[in-house]
């Protein structure tokens, strides 16, 4: 999921009900996409800790990619660094979930075996 924009007590929640919505309907796992996220407030690593609670419910996982400085920095002084696993580049995050990226489309798939 490609999350855009800085995440404030404005915006944060309704990334919080799409994450739910997707977890609710059964997906396990959850990548999110920060590229576009140049700023996070404790609203928004709130939303990563609920959703990663969530998904760890289902036996899944949340995995935060392409984290910018000021999002890092937030994400360290909450304490979410080590708890939330974090890749450097989107296609790793979908390997860390047991999805490939498909260069073709650019939409993820399982990965095989």
């Amino acid at each position: 999921m490609t999350v855009t924009g800085a995440l404030t007590p404005v915006t944060a929640p309704s990334l919080l009900t799409e994450g739910v919505a997707l977890i609710d309907t059964g997906r396990r796992n959850l990548v999110l996409d920060l590229t576009e996220v140049p700023s996070c407030d404790s609203t928004g690593t709130g939303v990563f800790q609920d959703l990663h609670h969530l998904a760890g419910n289902v036996s899944g996982k949340v995995v935060l990619t392409a984290i910018r400085g000021p999002v890092q920095r937030q994400l360290e002084r909450a304490g979410l660094i080590g708890l939330v696993p974090t890749t450097m580049t989107p296609g790793d995050a979908l390997r860390a979930v047991g999805a490939e990226p498909d260069t073709t489309d650019g939409r993820a798939h399982p990965a095989a075996g």
